[in-house]
């Protein structure tokens, strides 16, 4: 019987589907596993300047909407996703078949000097389309101008190379499943630019009702990556965390032990709250949901309401 495999069409996510697909393949009996391509409505307003910033980082299922829709109707009976695009609540009858081992999750600077971010002059044009990454920017080098920046990770090389940008920053994770890791200049350390919760992470969605294919995928679902992501998550979740709301969060897990570090902040920089907390690897939810009250607790409902976002 053969696979049939949802993924969307940019150039970083067929990459990653492909990637996913040899895996899955061995597991499939017959081997079988195809790649079907989904137009989502991300992929038809990305490239809009109005959208761009909205949707970057913001998980309203405005990249998964469609293939959830595939999964439900039978077009397809699995679909491959960057985990930090998919809304934090999934649609009734579609679950987790996997989270895929983690990429790095670190964002990358990639400077036409060569420069690393601490060395870049006064003035410098940074750009980004996220304002989570603007965000930290500012508030790390208040002398350095943020631009906009579009397209994918080829045209936002180009415009860099062509000196649109003194520098930019991507995922380091996209780069790398590209094979472009060694453009970058520096991995930025998550204590200058906390990276997106979940980024670096791909996961399989399923029916929640095909048990069968739920157990075949078992040997791709990485525990360290999913208690890690649960955890990001669940403070993203709290905090309704979205729409253009600067929010940042990264889990690491040492034995039984899971630190959680998180920030949120103002695009202009000039309101950024960080904290951490750690729990129990066996509770990842619920430390999540603890550092977001924290942040809430200590203020951070005054950026959250600059938002849209109301108690």
């Amino acid at each position: 019987m053969r696979l049939i495999i949802g993924t969307r069409g940019s150039q970083l996510a067929l990459a990653q589907a492909e990637m996913v697909r040899l895996q899955i393949a061995k597991l499939w009996p017959g081997g079988d596993a195809l790649l079907e391509v989904v137009k989502t409505l991300g992929d038809h307003l990305g490239t809009q300047p109005l959208v761009q910033g909205v949707i970057e980082d913001s998980p309203q299922g405005i990249f998964t909407r469609e293939l959830d829709e595939a999964l439900l109707s039978g077009k397809i009976r699995a679909a491959i996703h960057s985990l930090k695009d998919v809304p934090t609540q999934l649609p009734a009858g579609i679950a987790y078949g996997a989270f895929l081992k983690r990429e790095d999750p670190r964002d990358a600077l990639i400077s036409k000097s060569g420069k690393p971010f601490i060395e870049l002059p006064a003035g410098s044009r940074i750009g980004t389309s996220s304002p989570r990454r603007e965000a930290q920017i500012r508030a790390a080098r208040p002398d350095i101008t943020v631009v906009p920046l579009r397209g994918n990770v080829d045209t936002r090389l180009r415009k860099l190379k062509e000196g649109e940008f003194d520098a930019i920053v991507l995922a380091a994770a996209g780069l790398k499943r590209l094979g472009r890791e060694k453009e970058a200049t520096e991995l930025l350390s998550p204590e200058v630019i906390l990276p997106a919760p979940a980024q670096g992470v791909l996961c399989i969605t399923i029916l929640e009702k095909d048990g069968e294919l739920r157990d075949i995928l078992k040997p791709l679902d990485d525990a360290y990556t999913k208690v890690c992501a649960q955890a990001e998550r669940a403070f993203l979740k709290t905090l309704q965390g979205g729409c253009r709301i600067p929010v940042g969060a990264l889990a690491r897990a040492e034995g039984e032990t899971l630190f959680l570090s998180g920030v949120i902040a103002n695009p202009n920089g000039e309101q950024v709250m960080r904290d951490s907390r750690k729990g129990s690897t066996l509770k990842p939810a619920e430390l999540g949901d603890e550092l977001a009250k924290a942040f809430l607790k200590n203020g951070a409902q005054e950026i959250l309401n600059g938002f849209g976002r109301t108690s």
